[in-house]
């Protein structure tokens, strides 16, 4: 064997050195020296599978043992190689050993092109080597094949010598604001990349990584460390933020130039940790100052920087909840010290500050959803308690009252109604606000009320806007919150093609009712309770409401008509007064004035008003305190508190308003109102009681068996969307359905419920 070698590589050595001395070698040169190598080789192997060889008496030799160059005679023929590559490539870059910085390393890439090229040539002549022996740790069948591997090793060790800190000097010069050659660094990175070049991903790992990437973050710590606390101490805190702003851009540019593209992420972590990370406390320290001073360009800016670490924005979360709260506090503070009632400006306050803050959001920390997660809870809590609901005392039901007066405002028909897209606009805004009140069931109840009293007088400034608030509301809350809502709007609807029908009716059978008659006709389930007035109507409202009457009866048969005289409206003409008026007056009022036609001397007592009309002294007293409010009667005696039945109550012939039309229907008793304050509460502890006990049958029904606290847990977070659900209430309702056998106790738990099909 050592003899083929001594046979063979002369006539190698001399091809190798036509190969650096770049002569030219034909393809039979090529062919003979190829040879040599494959002939070695395969005499090599076929020595070694004789048994003799391959099974020593030492018994512990295998056919790896040779395959790997220990017993493989082709090691000698590798390591003849290797000494003269490390010869011939030591001597060519003694050439270099003047040359410094840009010029030594133009000598190392161009020595490394012709090296590449000499390299393929020898790949090829050497490939039967390469296939049978590797560098321990390096696969076969790869560009970096045994020859290529070892000068990229001689070369790298004389980089690392002699260059490497230059290169660094170079970056830091640029980071310094110095102008440099920056495809030199490029062409550097390339150099180090191509020599890892490699199948095995490890390689770059082995060369790039290590021999460069490493050394150049730690650089970059030290570098960017030192910078940022140099310019803390001369500059202030937003011009810091701009700084990091810079630096990052920098990074990633330079990056993006002439480092590789997986420098990038632990780049600029490293800059993040440094100027971020470590400096946390700055940037949680100034969010509070620049939100007073609303710097909302700073504010993108603390947002964008600190959401580049982990956790760098729950405490400005924590921050931005606290600082809506206290700032809508304090709009509502000032508005309850001048009009704790007054619905314009409660919502006005709220949507100074919602608007302002959401639009924060939605700007500078770009709608994030923790961020819009505190400005709902920060909205919710100044909502719902604020210095205006503790003049209420603490009272659940002020905020819903003054958000649904509000919407009454906007719906109701006024000198001062506006257009269609600024109606759009104001819905929009009515309904950000009450998505944040924790009461809607009271809202409703308000809302519907109101509702009512602009359907039946008739006040909606537009059916179009009614409509949308209605919609709006069920996007809100589902179709059951608002179909009693829906179905008062169709009876109205409905209503007008009733009333043309009747008078067509009344054509048809020349039936003269003597006024100009129209009918609503409301769903008893749908519309809000309503006070019932007795009262014997004056002959010429009571002929036409017969007549009605019986058409109804003729178009539905069975159904029960049940007249609200005090929601029953009308219009009179007068002549006794000084110039002529037209009164729009409630029935009962309109019945009062009319018992005057018939009075004489144009007086009556109180006695002699409940005999005509048959009307109880509770009933009949607010009514004629309306019309003393506004002028039309006067009190022959002197009106206390408790009017006798002996009053006197005359009409005033010196009545004067400055208008022809006098409205009477706005004057209403405060003792009313406040007996429907204390229904509309009735009402809504009843309506809550039916709904929770709803909704643990609805859960029970589902789950059949559940554990106390999971069906309590259940129950307050499906009502939530509704109203705040009182605990205690929630086990009343549970023990309540217990009694009526919905559920019952399971045998094995008594904290376990069941459900009773």
């Amino acid at each position: 064997m050592q003899y083929e070698v001594e046979t063979i590589w002369p006539d190698l050595e001399s091809g190798l050195d036509d190969i650096f001395g770049e002569r030219r070698i034909e393809q039979k040169r090529y062919m003979t020296l190829y040879t040599h190598v494959y002939n070695h080789c395969i005499n090599s192997i076929k020595s070694l599978v004789n048994p003799a060889i391959l099974a020593p008496k030492s018994g512990r030799n295998s056919i790896n043992d040779y395959r790997n160059g220990s017993l493989f005679s082709g090691s000698e023929l590798y390591q003849r190689l290797k000494n003269y590559l490390e010869r011939t490539v030591t001597e060519a870059l003694q050439e270099g050993n003047e040359k410094h910085d840009e010029e030594l390393f133009r000598f190392y890439v161009d020595k490394w092109k012709q090296f590449c090229f000499y390299f393929k040539v020898i790949d090829g002549i050497f490939d039967c080597l390469n296939k049978h022996l590797c560098e321990p740790g390096v696969e076969v069948n790869r560009d970096s094949k045994r020859v290529l591997f070892y000068v990229k090793t001689l070369l790298l060790r004389e980089l690392d010598a002699r260059f490497m800190q230059g290169v660094m000097d170079l970056i830091r010069q640029e980071r310094d604001g110095q102008t440099i050659d920056r495809s030199f660094i490029r062409a550097v990175v390339e150099f180090y990349v191509d020599l890892g070049i490699d199948e095995n991903s490890r390689s770059l790992e082995r060369f790039y990584r290590q021999k460069f990437e490493k050394r150049f973050l730690g650089e970059t710590e030290n570098y960017y460390t030192t910078e940022a606390d140099d310019f803390l101490q001369q500059n202030s805190f937003t011009e810091y933020m701009k700084k990091i702003e810079k630096r990052l851009n920098e990074e990633a540019e330079r990056c993006n130039f002439y480092l590789h593209a997986t420098t990038l992420q632990p780049l600029s972590q490293i800059c993040e940790t440094v100027f971020i990370q470590r400096k946390i406390e700055l940037f949680q320290r100034d969010f509070g100052p620049l939100l007073e001073q609303e710097r909302d360009d700073d504010l993108a800016r603390i947002y964008q920087l600190c959401g580049r670490i982990e956790q760098g924005l729950e405490e400005l979360k924590l921050a931005l909840e606290r600082h809506i709260t206290r700032q809508g506090q304090n709009a509502i503070d000032e508005i309850a010290k001048k009009s704790p009632n007054d619905p314009r400006e409660f919502m006005r306050g709220i949507l100074e500050v919602h608007m302002r803050y959401k639009g924060l959001v939605s700007k500078s920390f770009r709608d994030e959803a923790g961020f819009k997660e505190a400005l709902d809870k920060a909205s919710s809590h100044f909502i719902n308690k604020n210095a205006i609901t503790k003049i209420a005392g603490n009272s659940s039901s002020k905020v819903p009252e003054l958000i649904a007066r509000y919407c009454d405002l906007l719906l109701r028909k006024s000198k001062d109604n506006i257009g269609e897209a600024e109606m759009e606009e104001q819905l929009q805004n009515v309904i950000a606000v009450f998505k944040y009140i924790e009461d809607k069931d009271v809202f409703q109840q308000f809302y519907t009320k109101m509702l009512s009293k602009r359907l039946i007088g008739g006040l909606s400034a537009s059916d179009t806007a009614e409509s949308q608030m209605i919609s709006k509301l069920k996007q809100m809350c589902g179709i059951e919150y608002t179909n009693k809502l829906q179905r008062m709007f169709t009876d109205t609807e409905l209503s007008k093609n009733i009333t043309e029908n009747f008078r067509k009716n009344c054509q048809e059978k020349d039936i003269a009712l003597g006024l100009d008659f129209a009918i609503m006709v409301l769903g008893y389930s749908s519309w809000p309770s309503m006070p019932q007035l007795q009262m014997q109507m004056p002959l010429k409202l009571s002929e036409t409401i017969e007549h009605f009457k019986n058409y109804y009866n003729t178009q539905h048969n069975g159904r029960k008509l049940s007249w609200i005289y005090s929601q029953s409206r009308g219009e009179l003409s007068s002549t006794g007064f000084q110039k002529k008026y037209g009164f729009q007056a409630w029935t009962a009022q309109m019945a009062v004035l009319m018992l005057y036609n018939e009075a004489p001397k144009q007086a009556l007592n109180l006695k002699e008003m409940m005999l005509q009309l048959n009307m109880p002294k509770d009933q009949l007293v607010p009514v004629v305190g309306s019309l003393l409010k506004c002028g039309d009667v006067a009190a022959g005696t002197e009106v206390e508190n408790e009017i006798a039945d002996t009053a006197v109550f005359a009409l005033n012939p010196n009545f004067q308003s400055k208008k022809i039309k006098v409205d009477l229907t706005r004057t209403q008793m405060r003792s009313e109102v406040k007996k429907e304050a204390e229904k509309d509460k009735q009402y809504i502890e009843e309506d809550r009681r039916l709904v929770t006990e709803a909704c643990i049958v609805r859960i029970m029904k589902t789950r059949k068996r559940l554990a106390h606290n999971e069906l309590i847990s259940e129950v307050l977070q499906q009502l939530s969307t509704r109203f705040t659900p009182n605990v205690m209430k929630v086990r009343t309702s549970i023990e309540g359905l217990m009694e009526r056998l919905f559920l019952k106790r399971a045998e094995d738990a008594m904290n376990v419920y069941e459900y009773i099909a």
